[in-house]
């Protein structure tokens, strides 16, 4: 915790805390504030101008900082392509692939493989100064990335192949422009429709205590996920869940939110093991999310791109056992 000296004024949070943290760029500190994991007094902020006051207390902990292309180690990782050209690589993400580097998982991810693929070094096309977002769909300074995918989400996943590409897309993304589509299996709740769509509208920022989780609350990130019911039972349902919003966790929450979490997610309260419609017992090793579809515009043609990636065999093989309708 940092307490506010008289001495300090009344600066920015942002600037305030690359004064104190001079490694940490005051942008990078900026997209930290508006992920909310920073607390002023007690209470999350979003907002890196926020001004302090003397006596404010701060309390953070330090933003993870991407490692620049030049130290990453390019590995000849073989990943399914839905759609290739000198701009772009869309793949279908497995299950247990880290998407770029971090504590833990030093290789073997997707930017990895994406710099083989390339065989130059790719700089990212994100500028410190411009502020990057830290949720799924946008990029943290990774060479080729424009947005995430949690590390056992399946499917979808759209690289850069160039920085202006890489700036195009993000820009696409920050519009709003970029359709994502995802198919979940859930926990039957009432809160979901018998058999139609919902729109979930409702904030999310990080938990105050549980620095892993993500929460809807009050004066977080606006946040929006439309939910169609496409197959039920008495017990769960088949949902496609489209991205209005890319906030970290934002499907999870927002089907937590929902008392409808999805399978193999306890972190979000969804249970890691079920039974089957013959009442075996069933072992959920990972939530059941796969990223569908995305439709992206080419950065260079504008032609729309439509990218669909199959539904894994053990997500149709998981809808089977719980009875739902072959997939």
């Amino acid at each position: 915790m940092i307490q506010i000296l008289a001495e300090d004024g009344a600066p920015r949070l942002d600037r305030f805390l690359a004064d104190r943290f001079p490694d940490v760029p005051r942008a990078r500190w900026d997209a930290h504030v508006r992920t909310g994991a920073v607390r002023v007094n007690g209470q999350s902020v979003s907002k890196g101008g926020t001004k302090l006051r003397p006596g404010d207390q701060v309390e953070t902990e330090l933003p993870v900082i991407p490692a620049p292309a030049a130290h990453l180690e390019a590995e000849a990782i073989d990943l399914p392509t839905l759609f290739e050209d000198s701009q772009l690589w869309i793949v279908d993400k497995p299950a247990g692939m880290v998407v770029h580097p971090g504590p833990g998982h030093a290789g073997g991810t997707v930017v990895n493989a994406l710099l083989h693929r390339l065989q130059t070094p790719l700089a990212s096309g994100v500028g410190e100064e411009e502020g990057e977002e830290e949720s799924e769909e946008l990029s943290t300074g990774w060479p080729g990335l424009v947005h995430r995918l949690d590390r056992y989400t399946t499917g979808c996943l759209c690289l850069a192949k160039t920085a202006e590409a890489q700036r195009a897309i993000q820009a696409q993304f920050k519009a709003r422009s970029v359709e994502k589509r995802y198919l979940a299996l859930v926990r039957h709740s009432p809160r979901l429709p018998q058999l139609g769509t919902l729109l979930v509208d409702e904030p999310i920022a990080r938990h105050k205590q549980d620095r892993l989780r993500m929460v809807v609350a009050a004066g977080g990130r606006p946040a929006q996920t439309r939910i169609r019911v496409l197959a039920r039972t008495t017990s769960v349902a088949l949902v496609e869940c489209e991205l209005l919003t890319g906030r970290t966790h934002q499907i999870r929450v927002h089907l937590a939110h929902l008392r409808a979490p999805l399978l193999g997610d306890p972190l979000y309260g969804g249970p890691g093991r079920w039974k089957d419609a013959a009442g075996e017992a069933l072992v959920l090793p990972h939530p059941a999310l796969h990223a569908w579809k995305l439709s992206v515009d080419h950065p260079l043609t504008g032609a729309r791109i439509d990218a669909v990636a199959p539904i894994p065999e053990a997500f149709r093989t998981l809808a089977a056992a719980l009875g739902l309708p072959e997939l």
